[in-house]
């Protein structure tokens, strides 16, 4: 296989989405992905780590909460045609295992050309405990971790995907991302995934503003064309 370092999107094979994120998700961003469960996020993510690996580059996937299942991974990768072991999990255990890995990435300056983090915010949801005092050094920390990400991403062209679970605030009746402000600021896109039905799901735009949006099918081989109705 012949590297393609120099593309500069990694497309998600599937049409209506590769077009309105511009051909896919580019090298040199940071990307922040949301939604409800089963919404699609960890599909989507699985498959945009198996698409930059059949374009020959290398990348590291973030397994934030342990929640990852090996069946999913194995399933993406044969749909993709590529070996179960090219594709590199890493587990996190603790936020502070989180924060070390976070640093010594951007030590590493590019030894990854695509780095994803799926439920980022697991660790630090975790670790919350009410006490405000506590809880802005843990801001702190967690702001720290994003804007290293940022530059990581710019710095070094690599491509960086954040994904996020969402909280009920039921004074508002309404679901928000956790740590929404401080990922909204360092994100260079913010894509919202909501459920159409079980199977097909919608891709929402919110940064760069927009009114673009586009549906995708889920498996437990990753994304696809939504079925012809």
């Amino acid at each position: 296989m012949g590297s393609t370092l120099s593309r500069s999107a990694i497309p998600t094979g599937v049409k209506e989405l590769d077009s309105i994120l511009g051909g896919g998700f580019r090298l040199g961003e940071l990307y922040f992905v949301y939604g409800e469960e089963a919404s699609g996020k960890t599909s989507l993510a699985l498959t945009i780590t198996a698409s930059a690996i059949k374009q020959g580059l290398k990348q590291l996937f973030v397994d934030c909460s342990g929640r990852l299942h090996p069946l999913r991974i194995s399933q993406v990768a044969e749909k993709w045609s590529i070996e179960l072991s090219d594709i590199l999990v890493k587990p996190i255990r603790d936020f502070g295992e989180q924060e070390d890995l976070v640093i010594k990435l951007y030590n590493l300056k590019k030894l990854f050309n695509v780095v994803v983090l799926d439920d980022f915010t697991y660790q630090y949801r975790l670790e919350l405990s009410g006490d405000l005092r506590r809880d802005l050094i843990l801001f702190k920390r967690f702001a720290f971790q994003v804007a290293v990400l940022s530059e990581l991403a710019e710095k070094y062209d690599s491509l960086v995907l954040i994904v996020g679970q969402v909280h009920d605030i039921p004074e508002h009746g309404v679901q928000k991302p956790v740590a929404y402000r401080i990922l909204y600021h360092w994100a260079k896109w913010i894509l919202k995934l909501s459920s159409h039905d079980k199977v097909d799901k919608i891709l929402f735009i919110e940064k760069p503003p927009t009114t673009l949006s586009a549906r995708f099918m889920v498996s437990d081989r990753g994304v696809d064309e939504c079925r012809v109705r």
